[in-house]
């Protein structure tokens, strides 16, 4: 009886977590250096979203302040989350701190989807938060050297718990910069309510406009699991960058001036009098050259 009154309260513990569990399955392995591939994640919500080209960074908080179950979340959602897109979806993976490091780009994702040794060894920076100087990093993924790809919608997801502390990058600058590249930015917030509000002023200049559709309020990192962002990034337009294109020449019957034809018609009357006048003159030469008598 003891044994089934334990085995009971595990069925009815494991009812009540639903598919958190999973979450938890997959950090503890992570923690204790198993082999993440024996996990069984919890499948992505089959929800429509259209296949078009989108190219993605995510950037994840590596500072101090950010605990290491906190940080093993964080990749936790980079694993689920870049499972959840359709094939036309590239990811790319950059962490900071007042340090930085490039775990993937566009490229590497595109050649092998399969995330779980490169998040596995992927190990916490520590240190401060340079998230300006972050942001400019994240814009430079978006090239060709990167795989970015020039038909694509570029978006960013910035993850953060906190303030940036001595960067010596402002946020203006490097959001010039992500606006000229065409990018749309999704700020995620993570702390108490308290704590949120003191930054919370850092999140609208990081995030796209409208600010209140482009930023999120989370009280703790697990919720990354639960948050709407998927939605948002399927349902947005995105930006794609503009290619050079040629000017199509210039129809003289789209633009014509009627001032400009009524100077044609009078230069081209001018023109036919200066021919009857040449033409007298070469008449009066005729009867007066070698040839005639007088």
């Amino acid at each position: 009886m003891p044994a089934m009154g334990a085995l009971g309260v595990f069925i009815v513990t494991f009812l009540f977590l639903g598919e958190s569990a999973s979450d938890y399955l997959f950090d503890l392995s992570d923690a204790l250096g198993e082999d993440t591939t024996t996990v069984s994640p919890r499948k992505p919500e089959n929800q429509e979203c259209p296949n078009v080209a989108r190219d993605i960074v995510l950037l994840i908080d590596g500072s101090s302040s950010v605990r290491n179950s906190e940080f093993l979340s964080q990749k936790s959602f980079v694993a689920l989350f870049s499972k959840t897109f359709p094939d036309n979806t590239l990811f790319s993976l950059l962490q900071f701190s007042n340090k930085f490091q490039e775990h993937f780009d566009f490229r590497t994702f595109q050649n092998d989807r399969n995330l779980n040794n490169i998040l596995h060894e992927a190990r916490q920076l520590q240190g401060s938060s340079y998230t300006a100087t972050a942001i400019k990093k994240a814009v430079e993924q978006f090239t060709p050297q990167k795989g970015a790809r020039s038909n694509a919608k570029r978006f960013l997801v910035i993850v953060t718990d906190g303030e940036k502390t001595g960067d010596p990058l402002n946020y203006p600058e490097v959001i010039q910069e992500a606006n000229r590249a065409g990018i749309t930015r999704f700020a995620v917030g993570v702390g108490t309510m308290v704590a949120i509000r003191v930054f919370q002023r850092e999140l609208h200049t990081m995030a796209s406009q409208p600010v209140t559709e482009h930023t999120i309020l989370l009280r703790q990192f697990s919720d990354l699991m639960d948050i709407q962002l998927k939605q948002k990034i399927c349902a947005s337009h995105g930006t794609v960058v503009p290619q050079p294109t040629l000017a199509p020449p210039i129809s003289c019957t789209s633009c014509s001036d009627p001032h400009v034809l009524q100077k044609l018609e009078q230069l081209v009357q001018g023109l036919d009098q200066v021919k009857s006048k040449l033409d007298l003159l070469a008449a009066k030469v005729g009867k007066c050259g070698p040839g005639s008598h007088g």
